[in-house]
Formats: structure tokens, C-alpha cells, sequence
């Protein structure tokens, strides 16, 4: 095991527990239902991304850092409390910000998978990686599409 992959799988896997509670977010809260059915749909998925990630790292004898968690959880929280020029209601402006957080989100992810298919190391099955890139290319396209209808909303008052 090296220090430097675990501290790799260990920072992703923050990021992914801090997306988790970020599609959730969006999944029930958003006020335009196809992006609430797409994101609760991608979220399952990101669900099973984050256990194959887990799979990796038992590989590698890596386990989550729950510190790391912890911090992303808190992150992810935290950014919920830029206003969006709305006090009392929510702004049309955080319906495109919290899509294009998702887009951001898979778009690290996919990143990952792509690192860890450069590797040449019998731990990792370049199957599986291939199968996790390939959902999210298409995870980050159906996003993109969701963050675009979402556009217009930046011209509303």
C-alpha cells in the first residue's frame, strides 16, 4: 500500500459523501420536477459509484477517512448559505448553482476514474473502471442538459 493512493481514494471518497448529501439536496428540494427525477436518479447511481469506490479501496487497504467525510460533508453544507440575492425565498439563481454543483461533482469523479485507469496495478479492474467512467460521461451529459434548461432563469427578477 502507498500513502500517496490511499490519500487519492480517501480525498474522492470525501468528495463523494459530500456529493451524496448534495444530489439528495437537489433531488427533493428543486422546484422544476425533471431535474428532481434526474438527479434522484443519478443520485442511486452515484450510491453504487461510492460503494465500488469503496471496493477499490479495500483493495489498496485503504478505508475512508472520516475526518475527511466530516470536512466534506460540513463543505457542502456550508455552501448552502450563499443567498443567491434572496433572503426569504429561494432565488431562481440557486437552481442553476446547485446543478452546475452536480456537474462539477461527476465531472471530479470521472477525473478520478480516468487516473486510476493510467495505473498499472493488478488491484485495479480496468473493467470496472471502464464501467464507472462510462456512467460518468453520462451522468455529467444528462447535467450539463439540466444546467442549460436552467439558463434562462439567470434574466428573472
Amino acid at each position: 500500500m502507498t500513502k500517496l493512493i490511499t490519500t487519492y481514494l480517501q480525498d474522492h471518497h470525501a468528495g463523494s459523501a459530500a456529493g451524496l448529501d448534495a444530489f439528495a439536496r437537489v433531488a427533493e428540494g428543486h422546484p422544476d420536477g425533471e431535474v428532481r427525477d434526474a438527479v434522484g436518479r443519478i443520485a442511486e447511481e452515484v450510491n453504487e459509484d461510492q460503494t465500488m469506490l469503496e471496493q477499490i479501496m479495500q483493495r489498496f487497504e485503504a478505508k475512508p477517512a472520516m475526518l475527511k467525510d466530516l470536512s466534506g460533508r460540513v463543505a457542502e453544507k456550508a455552501a448552502r448559505l450563499k443567498p443567491n440575492q434572496r433572503l426569504l425565498r429561494r432565488s431562481p439563481l440557486t437552481d442553476l448553482v446547485e446543478v452546475e454543483g452536480l456537474v462539477d461533482a461527476v465531472h471530479a469523479k470521472s477525473m478520478s476514474w480516468r487516473v486510476l485507469l493510467q495505473l498499472d496495478d493488478d488491484r485495479l479492474d480496468k473493467a470496472q473502471l471502464q464501467t464507472l467512467l462510462e456512467r460518468a460521461e453520462a451522468q455529467e451529459s444528462e447535467l450539463k442538459r439540466l444546467l442549460l434548461l436552467q439558463a434562462p432563469k439567470l434574466l428573472q427578477d
